[in-house]
């Protein structure tokens, strides 16, 4: 039975990877736009309390990839925070499905979340709601932080790439960065089964 496991040292990295990933999305801006590395580092710290917030309320949605109830909520609950950044937000359904000796039915819907800039790069980022762990299971290992490590069931794989995803964005923000011509985001459903629906 798949058992949680702490991403480690899993705190103190979230501002390292908010920082990173902000850096970058914002490599290609001249040094007249370009926020100092001690400024992005700062803002980053005041995302690590929202960010954690986030990582917890992902969790707390079990979402197995043949959970479809639970596909939904989660996918809802992201869509609706990169809508509040003022993403272009869509919950995709596929009914072209490419079947798999395990594929379900049904399976998870995507969110996908379109930011515009005023440059011309385009920049996806990429990561997955669903999991390997069974419905009923986060009752006996629910998320939780102890000292400078983050547990819960699906943490490392890959909702704390949801939450790193969302809070970059909002980061990305603060700077008021735009160099970019579209900046997509895409959250799958069905990753744990190998995406037979995108």
């Amino acid at each position: 039975m798949p058992q949680s496991h702490p991403a480690r040292s899993f705190v103190r990295p979230l501002i390292a990877s908010l920082s990173l990933a902000s850096l970058s999305l914002a490599f290609a801006a001249t040094v007249a736009h370009a926020a100092p590395a001690a400024d992005i580092r700062a803002l980053a710290q005041q995302e690590q309390q929202p960010l954690l917030d986030t990582l917890r309320d992902l969790v707390q949605i079990e979402s197995g990839s043949k959970d479809i109830e639970g596909l939904n909520q989660i996918a809802a609950r992201i869509a609706g925070q990169l809508k509040e950044l003022g993403g272009a937000v869509d919950i995709l359904q596929t009914t072209d499905i490419y079947r798999l000796d395990d594929t379900p039915e049904k399976i998870g819907p995507a969110v996908q979340a379109v930011f515009k800039g005023t440059g011309s790069a385009k920049i996806m980022l990429i990561a997955h709601m669903d999991t390997v762990y069974l419905k009923g299971m986060l009752k006996d290992q629910p998320f939780r932080v102890d000292g400078d490590k983050a547990y819960g069931l699906g943490i490392a794989d890959d909702k704390q790439g949801i939450a790193t995803i969302i809070h970059s964005v909002a980061l990305l923000q603060k700077l008021n960065f735009k160099d970019y011509g579209t900046l997509t985001v895409l959250i799958n459903g069905d990753e744990e089964i190998s995406s037979p629906g995108w």
